[in-house]
């Protein structure tokens, strides 16, 4: 048996062969490119392939989850995603923790009818092939949740296994490097026990996100954008005047991709309860702040201060106003001079301060 510690200055203990077999890892191979076996088919093309891992980050109150029902749904009828990715047809499993149960069924019912009209509703022809597993209201700790689900869907053949949303899992800190690895690592786990591709969504951190790269967008450690297979994430674009419409909103998805080449940006338009392709290009030209100049987004950002600042010597003024009409009568200039004059500790009296 090997020893528990030994110097990594020193000689390595001794290994027994026989032990080295069934330590639970494959074995070690010499390099051969003679018998290729084939790559894992595509689940959605062009981004994420069978039993792969994806991520799609985004800010709070996104529609992430609209857009995750939508894929559970295209994915169940191997029809396009969003308009642009085509879908292999299999079963899925959703594992919804977050939105109450009947809200959640009636959310998918309106998304459905909205993407299949035509279909009848009362005798969906693929809805056979989608499961859902509400778990809202269950505090659940990672490990215990990985287990659990590892043995229910063993052999169940998902093709697909979509959580929403992540901060629901107790998986530890998400600024915390080593327990998002540890994150990382169930659903390796679960990937391996079920076949399926693993696909969550999470949420952006606080804060201006447009200047950052797509990558760095999501909140807390840099783990979740190195671990999946594909990371899509998506910004809202803000629309001049005279494309605004009242209820919809412009969106604009990007994508990080291990195994296929990084496609254009996806342009679209959400309006309640779906996401539709923005097909005649009129978001093309828009662009969030990453795209501007870097003295365009420093002269965006002193904007934004200078106003902040203009608010608050307006909120001043106004309590100081407010305060000195407690008396009854309306201020002077003078009365308000003296209330910001300050005295120094002699009692000299020194000019106001802001």
């Amino acid at each position: 048996m090997m020893e528990d510690f030994w110097d990594p200055y020193g000689e390595p203990p001794e290994e027994d062969p026989d032990e080295l077999e069934d330590d639970g890892l494959p074995p070690i191979h010499t390099l051969t490119l003679e018998g290729l076996a084939p790559l894992r088919p595509e689940l959605i093309s062009g981004v994420l392939r069978e039993s792969g891992k994806m991520l799609l980050a985004g800010p709070s109150k996104a529609g992430k989850s609209f857009a995750m029902i939508e894929l559970a749904l295209c994915l169940s009828a191997g029809k396009p995603w969003l308009g642009r990715f085509e879908c292999k047809a299999g079963k899925t499993l959703y594992v919804n923790l977050e939105i109450d149960r009947n809200s959640f069924l009636y959310r998918v019912h309106d998304v459905y009818q909205a993407l299949f009209p035509d279909e009848d509703i009362e005798h969906p022809s693929f809805l056979k092939n989608l499961t859902i597993w509400n778990l809202r209201g269950y505090c659940i700790e990672w490990p215990h949740f990985v287990e659990t689900i590892c043995r229910r869907v063993k052999h169940e053949n998902f093709e697909a296994i979509i959580i929403d949303p992540f901060y629901k899992l107790n998986a530890g800190s998400e600024n915390d490097a080593y327990q998002m690895a540890q994150f990382a690592s169930g659903l390796d786990c679960i990937a391996k026990a079920s076949g399926a591709a693993i696909i969550y969504c999470h949420h952006h951190s606080k804060g201006d996100q447009g200047w950052k790269n797509s990558m760095d967008r999501a909140s807390g450690s840099g783990v979740f954008a190195r671990d999946v297979d594909a990371l899509l994430d998506i910004i809202e674009l803000e629309l001049p005047p005279d494309r605004q419409r009242e209820g919809v909103t412009a969106w604009r998805i990007e994508g990080t991709l291990r195994e296929f080449p990084k496609f254009p940006p996806v342009n679209l338009w959400f309006e309640f309860p779906v996401h539709r392709l923005d097909g005649n290009g009129t978001l093309q030209d828009i662009n969030p702040d990453e795209a501007a100049p870097a003295w365009q987004r420093g002269a965006k950002a002193r904007k934004g201060k200078a106003k902040q600042a203009k608010q608050s010597k307006k909120e001043a003024f106004d309590t100081a106003y407010n305060a000195l009409c407690l008396g009854g009568d309306a201020p002077t200039v003078q009365d308000m001079i003296e209330y910001y004059t300050e005295q120094n500790e002699d009692g000299e009296v020194q000019k106001p301060t802001s």
